[in-house]
């Protein structure tokens, strides 16, 4: 076994291609890859992002839950404490320090806290960026996962040629061993070889030689070196084009061609090599180097038609946006009170609306350089909080309707009274 392997290994490092190494995930990459992977064994990346955004939001739900409650509760106090509010922004319009001193009197009096909802969405915000981190790390150990997984297939191809040992007798190993290193039984060779090349050159234009007037025989050492070569590398890059037809579905999702890759039109289904080596510094710190291109080159020899086709066509992204737009117009909305009356010439409320435009954009522009995978994610993510969103706020404003208008803990105080 131990020759076997030395010339299994020559011959690899012969006529196959390097795989390119990578750094474990941590363990918030581990769990997001168990998920991936159990869904991509069933057929849909696609099904794996809508699960884990849905377990995600799931758990982190009670804090969203406190949080949404939280703001609608303040902001149906602020709603009740408008005209003192407005009276107090006619009578300080030039004071601004003796208007804000007043609204904390006005809004501790009425039991408002406008940092009540803060941590919840703050420890949210962190188990956000945590996870997107882990979500965009992932995607390009994925890229890179399925690139050495065509490399393995390659040599796989290659070493389905070496004979095992001098009593095997299979009809396809013509790779035999000479001392640790390897040479070729031309005779089983050219068994193997003759109806392989009459099959892929009777089309061929121009009146291709069949094998018999190529002459196999005649040649020297080294014409009949190339064709060996010629026929071992064609016949690995089919067995890459198999494992990419045999894969390939998991990672599609309705017009998008490779869910690991943003959807856009500057984006293919198989990205160049350029784009490539950005995914995989993404992913393991640092590009693939030059050294890997003309390796990257050949795996990829036969899926040309994938590299020149688009990924997507903005779908996912136009989706996502439009979304946010829609969370932020809600949000904006339910904290209407809060943000024309926080300041003494209404400028919070503009500044909220420069937020609403401005943070659906700035995702827009990243989304350009995450896949598709992670739009996906968001915009579960988007869709859950809006549904909830809008749930718990019916919920709070009918038990604040109740509770006649206040927070639920009580009449305001006299001196709320008296601030009225």
């Amino acid at each position: 076994m131990t020759t076997f392997n030395l010339l299994v290994s020559n011959i690899v490092n012969s006529f196959g291609v390097g795989t390119i190494p990578s750094d474990d995930l941590n363990w918030i990459g581990k769990a997001i890859s168990w998920i991936f992977e159990l869904f991509q064994g069933y057929g849909s990346v696609a099904l794996g992002v809508l699960v884990f955004t849905l377990l995600l939001k799931t758990l982190v739900l009670p804090l969203d839950i406190y949080s949404r409650v939280k703001t609608k509760k303040q902001s149906l106090l602020m709603e009740n404490m408008r005209p003192q509010m407005e009276k107090l922004q006619k009578q300080y319009a030039n004071d601004r320090n003796m208007y804000s001193q007043k609204v904390m009197e006005l809004q501790k009096a009425n039991g408002y806290n406008p940092l009540g909802a803060c941590l919840p969405m703050i420890v949210s915000l962190i188990i956000f960026m945590v996870v997107f981190s882990s979500f965009s790390t992932y995607s390009n150990y994925a890229t890179l996962r399925d690139y050495n997984s065509m490399v393995e297939a390659y040599n796989a191809s290659v070493v389905r040629y070496v004979r095992v040992d001098d009593n095997d007798n299979n009809p396809e190993h013509f790779l035999v061993g000479e001392d640790n290193v390897y040479a070729v039984d031309f005779e089983t060779f050219v068994n193997l070889y003759e109806p392989w090349y009459n099959e892929t050159h009777k089309n061929d234009e121009g009146g291709a030689k069949t094998f018999a007037e190529l002459g196999f025989d005649l040649l020297d050492e080294s014409g009949k070196w190339e064709h060996v070569i010629t026929f071992v590398q064609l016949n690995a890059r089919e067995a890459v084009v198999e494992w990419y037809k045999a894969n390939k579905a998991a990672t599609e999702f309705l017009w998008i061609g490779n869910m690991w890759y943003p959807d856009s039109p500057l984006n293919h289904k198989v990205p160049d090599f350029n784009n490539f080596s950005s995914a995989v510094a993404r992913a393991v710190g640092v590009g693939a180097t030059a050294a890997y291109e003309d390796d990257y080159n050949e795996v990829t020899f036969n899926l040309t038609a994938e590299k020149n086709k688009p990924n997507g066509y903005f779908v996912l992204i136009v989706l996502a946006i439009g979304l946010m737009f829609l969370q932020q117009f809600i949000m904006m909305r339910t904290q209407k009170a809060a943000n024309e009356l926080s300041s003494v010439d209404g400028s919070a409320a503009k500044t909220t609306k420069w937020m609403m435009i401005v943070m659906p954009l700035i995702f827009g522009v990243v989304s350009f350089f995450y896949s598709a995978a992670f739009s996906v994610y968001m915009i579960t993510n988007t869709l859950y909080g809006l549904v909830s969103t809008l749930i718990i706020n019916k919920v709070v404003s009918v038990k604040f309707a109740k509770n006649g208008g206040n927070s639920g803990k009580g009449r305001p105080t006299n001196k709320a009274k008296r601030l009225k």
